[in-house]
């Protein structure tokens, strides 16, 4: 089954993607099939295309990760404009715009473009999650997730932000000294991410349980067929507000289980 621009447009139309909207975009193109070419760069285009009129970029932005965990544990330096993202095709084509602004995180970086790309990516923490980064300024954007080609709670990582400010006990944040380039000089420095204790052995539920609250306390999901497949928008704050409280009640609702091995416990 192959689909079009049009179908494009009609899908994230259809999900509450309009003029003004910060869109927080994660994508997976492999369920939708063909597009109608079977041109990539054409159907690169066309998402970016029809994105960018839809929000009106004079209004609204776009944001894409463009995470490069690959770097963890090496010497190879974080160049923020030439190292590439590992979130696929179309979150490297964001990167590489000439309007767009990255993050500088050599691994949890994101890329903006749009009206509030400086005010998002600009002047970051050094820490993914938490104040004053990305994350923490698309909720005060009240920003539209958007996620395409699978079904939201396997690209929902807002949830790990929220981990982060409620402190979940599986967590601790660790510290890498990393080389980067500054100012055409390659130097090093430390950035922050949030990983969980390997004594652990954390079984995922892929938030099952979390989304499974934020329908009963009636919050929605909006999707839209396209292709083979489905486009899914929904607001990250109302995901926030939900989820907060879900781990106020229950602190391991990330997981399948508690971990019976608790590294932190006294």
């Amino acid at each position: 089954m192959h689909y079009s621009f049009d179908d494009i447009r009609n899908a994230y139309e259809g999900i509450g993607v309009t003029k003004g909207s910060t869109v927080m975009l994660r994508t997976d193109f492999r369920s939708l099939g063909f597009f109608e070419n079977g041109d990539k760069e054409r159907m690169l285009f066309a998402h970016f295309d029809v994105l960018a009129d839809l929000v009106d970029l004079s209004k609204g932005t776009i944001v894409v990760g463009t995470s490069s965990t690959y770097l963890c544990d090496t010497d190879k330096p974080f160049d923020v404009e030439n190292t590439p993202s590992e979130r696929g095709l179309l979150t490297e084509f964001f990167r590489t715009r000439e309007s767009a602004v990255r993050s500088f995180h050599p691994f949890m970086s994101y890329s903006a473009v749009g009206k509030n790309a400086g005010h998002i990516c600009n002047n970051v923490s050094r820490h993914p999650y938490g104040p004053e980064t990305p994350k923490d300024r698309l909720l005060d954007l009240n920003a539209r997730c958007v996620s395409v080609g699978l079904h939201p709670r396997f690209t929902c990582t807002i949830v790990h932000h929220i981990e982060f400010l409620v402190g979940v006990p599986y967590r601790y944040v660790k510290e890498f000294i990393h080389p980067v380039v500054r100012n055409g000089k390659i130097i090093r420095e430390p950035f922050y991410l949030y990983v969980w204790y390997k004594e652990c052995n954390i079984k995922r539920n892929y938030n099952v349980k979390i989304f499974n609250r934020f329908f009963k306390e009636g919050y929605t999901i909006q999707d839209h067929g396209l292709g083979r497949g489905k486009v899914y928008g929904y607001s990250m704050v109302d995901f926030y507000r939900s989820t907060i409280q879900a781990f106020r009640d229950d602190i391991y609702i990330w997981t399948e289980e508690p971990p019976k091995i608790r590294p932190y416990q006294r």
